[in-house]
């Protein structure tokens, strides 16, 4: 559950993108191949039967609406787990413990580039990226040539511009996007350290940080905590405002076209669901449920976030590239590896739509 760190938490020290490569790669792949998980809510476990389903996500505003997708399915009896731990989540994939589940576009390109057998079905949520400023900073919403000029004074006076940032997550490569397009060098203007969100608000109340790339519902805490103030939703670049998708395992998509076909009309239901004011209303109490936050909180990240079924490959095609640019992943993924992990019939049968409406290369 989410809560703020102690008032002397220290943001940790800027690592390199190689070293963390090679950590978050060893991880995958032991994750992928059926190492012990944790889980929060568990229900069941040992593969699910036939008639059964078994959906999970991460624990954060946009994936916990996932939360909410077995009341959008009929026909089976579906579960719901959510865990702390992406790698945790990954290993139950491929266990065959969980049938469904819900990760970022930064972990599907991870697993792509690993050529593991995971593949796209439906986006889900897309938004909740800010990055903010300290209060001390003195710089209006937007307005990027002060943040421009900022940064060059204080790389001038030897005291770098320091941006929070979870490395390797959507947000990290939005930031790392963005600031080029601003006329900012990620790597030579600026210093950005690795942070986890949990730990932004305080690195921007201790000064260790300027600013932070958060996401909800953490931006909206540090915001309503007086720790950090709004400057820029992060999406004027290639990648535009992607953040979660919905994966299923290749044996299981093969295996249980049924299934699968109930679950792409269950997420077409869902994110209208969550378009509405009840929708919006259940999401909230699933939030505040999951995460601990406060209600108004919660309903100041929720306006940041948009349900969104398409997976536009022009954009996850960005991901991928500013990912492999940053050393995060070792080689650089194919369109026919891209094509081949993301499989838009299912969404296409469920909603009527022609795939290259949906996000499919034409």
């Amino acid at each position: 559950m989410y809560q703020l760190p102690p008032l002397n938490w220290k943001a940790p020290p800027v690592h390199r993108f190689r070293k963390l490569l090679i950590v978050a790669t060893a991880i995958g792949a032991l994750a992928l191949t059926g190492c012990a998980t944790s889980a929060s809510g568990a229900s069941s476990s040992g593969t699910a039967s036939a008639n059964t389903l078994t959906i999970a996500s991460p624990q954060c505003a946009h994936c916990l609406a996932m939360a909410m997708l077995p009341g959008q399915i009929s026909g089976y009896n579906v579960q719901y787990q959510n865990f702390s731990k992406l790698s945790d989540l990954e290993a139950g994939l491929a266990s065959g413990r969980i049938n469904v589940g819900q990760i970022d576009y930064t972990g599907l390109v991870s697993v792509i580039s690993q050529g593991l057998p995971i593949v796209a079905i439906s986006g889900e949520v897309n938004g909740g990226s800010d990055l903010l400023v300290a209060p001390s900073v003195n710089l209006q919403p937007d307005d990027w040539a002060g943040f421009k000029a900022l940064a060059a004074q204080r790389k001038a006076a030897g005291k770098p511009f320091t941006i929070a940032s979870q490395f390797g997550s959507v947000q990290d490569i939005e930031l790392r996007l963005q600031l080029p397009k601003e006329g900012i060098d990620p790597s030579t203007d600026v210093t950005i350290v690795n942070t986890p969100y949990e730990g932004m608000g305080q690195a921007l109340n201790n000064g260790s940080a300027d600013a932070a790339a958060a996401v909800q519902p953490f931006a909206a805490s540090i915001v309503s905590s007086n720790l950090g103030k709004h400057f820029a939703f992060p999406y004027d670049q290639a990648a535009g405002d992607l953040t979660n998708v919905v994966v299923v395992s290749q044996d299981y998509l093969e295996k249980n076209p049924a299934a699968v076909a109930a679950i792409a009309a269950g997420m077409v239901k869902l994110t209208d669901y969550l378009g509405t004011d009840a929708g919006k209303k259940d999401w909230s109490s699933v939030v505040q449920k999951y995460t601990n936050t406060d209600a108004p909180t919660v309903d100041s990240a929720l306006t940041q976030l948009k349900p969104d079924l398409t997976i536009p490959m022009s954009q996850v095609r960005a991901i991928a590239d500013a990912m492999y640019a940053q050393g995060l992943i070792t080689t650089q993924v194919t369109d026919d590896q891209l094509k081949s992990h993301i499989d838009y019939d299912p969404l296409a049968a469920a909603t009527g739509t022609a795939a290259a409406d949906l996000g499919q290369a034409k």
